[in-house]
């Protein structure tokens, strides 16, 4: 397979690729006559990433498979998540326009739309978790600076590049991470700008992606371009709608998330086992296809809608369905208990997903005062600090060394989410 190197909306001297594609895995696949789904197998399958949108990989030597047990850093304490988050901030952080951004890599450039709102996001835990004023001026920055490059209106997109050319419809599931970012940075800082473009965006894409095509959900893009409804859109726009009734004291948005998390939990949740869907896909309608591949961050965004309505509501049913998407992570998606890197190569979509899981599993075991899990988070945090390399950086891979060349701030904002988890909350 090739490699296509595009910059992101036109920027110029961006190197990247855009979703990772995984080819000849053995799958299970359900046709679904309406919404009624029947198993059957499907051995060739193009597996989404963020959004499911499919591309062809990088052009990066794959990194080598490590033997033995994992190596695990001793004595971890929340000093090595401050370290951690320093060590990022010196290497990615770079002051732009409007206030401040995140580099591409370790070279410069921009980072991607929706991976700078996750990273915005990773400040914003830091901030929750220490109430360091520090960072909350620093999500302020790192908000301000995300809208004077993107905008407040993030349904389009276009380019960078001379004449800012109209480059089509935003992706539903990237709207959705800005979202977040911005009704948190409306709860850490209470500037009710960041409230305001948050609800904005949500209700245009609400109008633009709800159907009933399928049982419900939210469109991917829309019915006629790619369509799908997927794990990556509808379970961060519950975690968007929950944010928002809780900003505005509507609980309209309360209606609506409810209404999305029946959907994902009837088409997208094996309620037996915990895994979740990754997306189902028109093949000829009304013929609907379930692909099923689970990745870190579509279990952990389940797990993050469940907890925000399990808060919201007080319905217990919210947090069973949560600890046992939890427990099929662990299971299921580790290699010797070490969260798996779910795409492999640098810089795809899937570099950063298994910060987006430790995000909302962490917040959702504290929310519920478990402790069982908490062996496995310090595991999977000293996994990751005991791979960083000379730099405090560490990549996708908390299996092997990271290495000294060229590294992407997506791909190693993972090891900085999961190492945050360390800090005890108000400490």
């Amino acid at each position: 397979m090739t490699a296509v190197v595009r910059d992101d909306e036109g920027e110029v001297g961006v190197r990247r690729t855009k979703r990772a594609r995984i080819m000849i895995r053995r799958v299970t696949a359900v046709v679904v006559p309406a919404v009624v789904l029947a198993l059957s197998t499907a051995v060739l399958l193009t597996v989404s990433a963020c959004g499911g949108q499919s591309a062809t990989r990088a052009a990066v030597t794959p990194p080598p498979v490590a033997t033995g047990p994992p190596v695990v850093a001793r004595g971890l304490t929340a000093n090595d998540a401050r370290a951690s988050l320093k060590s990022f901030e010196r290497a990615f952080l770079a002051a732009a326009p409007g206030g401040r951004f995140y580099r591409l890599d370790t070279s410069g450039g921009y980072a991607d739309f929706w991976k700078e709102a996750e990273m915005i996001e990773t400040v914003e835990d830091y901030y929750g978790y220490t109430g360091n004023a520090v960072y909350k001026a620093e999500v302020v920055a790192l908000t301000n600076g995300f809208t004077a490059r993107y905008g407040t209106d993030w349904m389009k997109k276009y380019s960078f590049k001379t004449g800012h050319r109209y480059l089509g419809l935003r992706a539903n599931d990237d709207v959705m991470w800005m979202i977040i970012a911005s009704a948190r940075a409306y709860e850490i800082t209470g500037d009710v700008r960041y409230r305001a473009m948050a609800k904005t965006n949500f209700d245009r894409a609400w109008a633009r992606a709800w159907s009933t095509d399928m049982g419900g959900g939210l469109w991917w893009r829309s019915a006629h371009d790619r369509p799908q409804k997927n794990a990556t859109t509808n379970a961060p726009a519950v975690i968007a709608a929950c944010e928002l009734s809780k900003a505005l004291g509507d609980k309209a948005y309360l209606t609506k998330a409810e209404r999305l998390y029946a959907w994902i939990r009837g088409a997208l949740f094996n309620a037996r086992t915990g895994q979740v869907y990754d997306h189902l896909s028109w093949t000829t309608a009304p013929s609907v296809k379930v692909y099923p591949t689970p990745y870190t961050y579509n279990q952990g965004t389940f797990i993050g809608a469940a907890d925000r309505l399990g808060q919201l509501t007080g319905a217990q049913s919210y947090a069973r369905d949560a600890r046992r998407a939890l427990a099929y992570t662990r299971t299921h998606l580790t290699r010797r208990g070490i969260l798996q890197s779910d795409g492999g190569l640098a810089n795809q979509d899937t570099g950063g997903f298994k910060g987006i899981f430790a995000r909302w599993a962490v917040r959702f075991t504290r929310d519920q005062h478990i402790v069982a899990f908490d062996p496995w988070f310090r595991r999977n945090a000293g996994a990751a600090w005991a791979r960083r390399n000379a730099r405090g950086l560490t990549g996708q891979d908390w299996t092997v060394p990271t290495g000294s060349g060229l590294l992407y701030s997506w791909d190693c904002s993972a090891a900085v989410a999961m190492l945050e988890t360390l800090l005890p909350k108000g400490r």
